[in-house]
């Protein structure tokens, strides 16, 4: 089951922001909202420029960039740094990374964000959990999503010591971003305990085949 067909549940799933826009992520400040979702569908220049190289031997890079006019030099300079070419046809990636750092940067009032891209072939973060982020930004450009739950689905208190089944009341209620869906998620910092970060983890993708490339910017 998808977050898709849980949107209209009763007024206690309220947590959760249904972003019709980029711009309406700035939902996530709200105090109730742990979670801001905007579902959208990627331009045909942007599936090409994930395709092209998604498969090759690129394995991530991690790096601080500075939210000025120079954004996207500093991404293609990432690729670049990383032997990844030809760089003209990630043009349209480059370009949407780039829209996505000018929207977090502006949501969260930073100067400076920490932008990671990867490929993903193995299960990582596989219980559930929550960041020690105030936000955090997400985007899989390929492969499944990122995995949450509502706040009333969760025994916190099993939080980063039981297991997952003692972790989730009910796996019904387990959601599923999809490609190219970008959400904002609010976490916790580990001396602002406040038991309002919302739980998530990577999907189990191993015993699969997939392989993801995930985004993640971070203050």
């Amino acid at each position: 089951m998808t977050f898709t067909s849980l949107f209209n549940l009763t007024k206690e799933k309220e947590h959760f922001h249904n972003a019709s826009t980029l711009s309406s992520l700035d939902g996530i400040r709200q105090p109730h909202i742990n979670i801001a979702i905007h579902q959208r569908m990627p331009s045909t220049g942007l599936k090409q420029s994930v395709d092209s190289f998604v498969n090759s031997s690129f394995t991530g890079f991690e790096s601080t960039v500075k939210v000025n006019t120079e954004v996207g030099a500093q991404i293609e300079k990432m690729f670049v740094s990383k032997s990844v070419h030809p760089i003209n046809e990630l043009s349209a990636l480059i370009e949407d990374m780039q829209l996505l750092i000018y929207q977090f940067a502006a949501i969260c009032n930073a100067e400076y964000v920490r932008v990671h891209l990867k490929t993903v072939a193995k299960d990582a973060c596989r219980k559930f959990h929550i960041d020690g982020y105030d936000l955090r930004l997400l985007c899989s450009y390929a492969g499944p999503g990122t995995e949450w739950t509502y706040n009333d689905n969760v025994n916190r208190k099993h939080l980063g010591l039981g297991e997952n089944e003692q972790i989730i009341k009910d796996w019904s209620y387990i959601n599923q971003l999809n490609s190219y869906d970008v959400a904002i998620l609010k976490g916790e910092l580990p001396h602002q305990r406040t038991g309002k970060g919302v739980v998530h983890r990577s999907p189990a993708i191993e015993l699969t085949g997939a392989r993801r490339l995930v985004l993640r910017i971070d203050i």
